[in-house]
């Protein structure tokens, strides 16, 4: 069990040091900003205004699209 333990701090250790683990730590924070201007986008009127836009457009080509559907937009 120690071994074990010693072999997964090792490749931890050996993958932070790594320049890969540095590259995977600076991906995560560039979606972690992304998805916090995604989020904050969203939550904003005009956000939520974008929001509407695109739906009622999807729904409107869809309905031209495909005769006999029909798309209730939520918003």
């Amino acid at each position: 069990m120690v071994q074990t333990l010693w072999f997964i701090r090792d490749k931890v250790l050996s993958f932070v040091r790594d320049e890969r683990g540095q590259d995977v730590f600076e991906y995560v924070l560039i979606i972690g900003a992304v998805s916090v201007a995604v989020l904050a986008a969203i939550v904003t009127p005009i956000g939520h205004n974008l929001i509407a836009s695109i739906v009622n457009a999807v729904c409107t080509a869809i309905g031209a699209i495909l005769t006999g559907v029909s798309c209730s937009t939520p918003v």
